[in-house]
């Protein structure tokens, strides 16, 4: 019997309205850059033949005759339908001039509203003795906060059943007998076929979209979108403030010899999860626009934030997606013990150096405990993020399927984390290249089908990246479409002659807004950061 949300085919027979999962090739490298594509047109097909001999179709999110609905127990058989409806919370922009018009009408505030929130926050909240201050007092997200303050949850959550009794044994047979351990667990095979395995893709779907009988007996396929990303942002505001605090507080403790308390990481972990679920991209745009002058906090939290996110992505558990969480934020803890001057160097580290920094993870380990609340899965993760497949990492050199798969997901949300952000004594680089550099380790370093994984989840048009327009007007992504991901909310931000544009307008480009010569708008490309002097910092400026 054929797999609807996998059928192989010949791209002979590829046809526009077609959704390509997955091609007989890996995606990077390809024009098209991430999984998944929705065929609309007979140059999409040409450049598919150009590359491949057979590709991967999913006939539930195909449209047209192409669309296939997915199999529902206890449900009576109906004629196949081929109406694919999208729903969105925001209304389709004709034209620029419409889309500020209607912008203002249809909320009560703007994603440059948020930014400018955003931005008086941050000057109000000044760091004092290393310390940053709360933004409680801004009214737009205390608003947002007063009118769902039922939907966060302030309950405590120890991961239900799945903190360990044995925990200081468990981290000792990690550190002293590392080879049994090791021969005690569920293998994982470093393949395609078995990373995905461990994603439920039927749950992932089922939560996308819902299916319904029209009158005339015809199925109609509705896709979910998420909500604005503003309207998120404000809701989870406070969360991630309280965020910041806590990791600060985690760090500082740990400088100071003092013992730690996660109460308040795990209560800001359980309603990021939650956030991310509703849309994974306020928190990805909080964690760039409110950066602290700690570069530690700052890399623990988009860690944090990154591999909950992808794990949602993937489908994982819930309760796995909040210990992935959970390990971003304490796999660095170690570095609290080794001195600040090493840390930060910016000349290159000798050996010697580099084995005193290795020793970040064993520091990790002892610290962990002694540490409450923490489970097997956050122990072990935490233990291998910096393994990998080929035996090259540390402290274990483990190779292929003696690293976990969160262990793995870690080493490479670290790693893609480390190469995008800046430092002290380096720059970040931007996505494309972060992603160009990551697929250089392609089954080396990392797992194949993983990366694919990851670059699928970023998109070719990540959060916070700088486009150029055919309008000739550059604008800033936004918010992701999880149905058509080349057709982001992008904010533009300058005018056809790059002047500044002083009300900045947002275009959904699903719904084909038209720019002023009345053409749909479309990305010619992406533009590395800082082009014409923007950035995360300055949109608002």
């Amino acid at each position: 019997m054929n797999d609807i949300r996998r059928e192989k085919i010949p791209v002979s027979q590829l046809d526009i309205g077609m959704f390509v999962s997955e091609l007989d090739r890996p995606w990077l490298g390809t024009p098209f850059m991430l999984e998944g594509l929705l065929i609309e047109d007979s140059e999409q097909i040409a450049i598919m033949a150009s590359l491949c001999e057979y590709v991967y179709i999913d006939r539930t999110v195909s449209v047209g005759n192409h669309f296939t609905a997915p199999p529902k127990d206890q449900v009576a058989i109906k004629p196949d339908g081929a109406i694919i409806r999208i729903s969105s919370s925001t209304k389709p922009n004709k034209n620029l001039a419409s889309s500020k018009s209607n912008h203002s009408k249809e909320k009560s505030f703007s994603f440059f509203d948020v930014l400018k929130e955003i931005k008086e926050s941050n000057q109000n909240s000044a760091p004092t003795n290393g310390k940053n201050g709360s933004g409680e007092n801004n009214l737009m997200f205390n608003a947002q906060t007063n009118l769902r303050n039922d939907n966060i949850t302030n309950s405590v959550v120890n991961f239900e059943n799945d903190s360990f009794n044995e925990k200081t044994s468990f981290v000792s047979q990690i550190k002293s007998d590392f080879t049994n351990f090791i021969s005690a667990l569920p293998s994982w095979v470093g393949s395609q076929k078995k990373l995905k395995s461990s994603i439920d893709k039927n749950a992932l779907k089922a939560d996308a979209s819902k299916n319904i009988i029209s009158d005339d007996g015809y199925r109609i396929t509705i896709f979910e979108t998420a909500p604005p990303v503003e309207e998120e942002i404000a809701h989870i505001y406070p969360v991630y403030e309280k965020s910041q605090i806590a990791t600060r507080e985690i760090f500082e403790a740990l400088a100071e010899d003092r013992e730690i308390n996660l109460t308040n990481v795990i209560e800001s972990i359980t309603n990021m999860v939650e956030s991310i679920e509703r849309n994974p991209d306020a928190l990805i745009w909080l964690s760039k626009l409110k950066q602290t002058d700690n570069h530690a906090y700052n890399h623990a939290l988009n860690v944090s934030i990154m591999m909950m996110a992808l794990a949602n992505f993937m489908a994982m558990p819930k309760k796995q997606i909040k210990e992935l969480g959970f390990a971003g934020l304490l796999q660095d803890i170690g570095k609290a013990k080794i001195s600040p001057e090493l840390l930060h160097k910016q000349e290159k580290i000798t050996a010697e150096e580099f084995n005193v920094l290795k020793k970040h993870v064993d520091h990790a380990l002892t610290l962990l405990e002694v540490t409450d609340n923490i489970s097997g899965t956050v122990i072990l993760t935490i233990s291998q993020h910096h393994e990998r497949i080929d035996g090259s990492g540390y402290p274990y050199q483990l190779t292929g399927k003696q690293i976990s798969l969160t262990g793995q997901m870690a080493g490479l949300i670290d790693t893609y984390c480390a190469l995008t952000s800046n430092k002290v004594y380096a720059k970040g680089v931007y996505n494309q290249l972060a992603l160009e550099k990551i697929h250089a380790l392609r089954d080396t370093k990392f797992n194949g089908a993983l990366i694919d994984q990851l670059v699928q989840f970023l998109g070719i048009y990540p959060v916070s990246t700088l486009v150029e327009l055919n309008s000739g007007e550059v604008g800033v992504v936004i918010q992701q479409n999880s149905v058509r991901r080349m057709l982001p909310r992008v904010m533009l931000l300058l005018n056809p002659d790059k002047t500044k544009n002083e009300t900045p307008a947002t275009v959904d480009l699903i719904h084909s807004p038209k720019t002023p010569t009345g053409e749909p708008y479309q990305i010619l490309r992406g533009l590395a950061p800082d082009s014409y002097g923007l950035s995360a910092n300055n949109f608002y400026a």
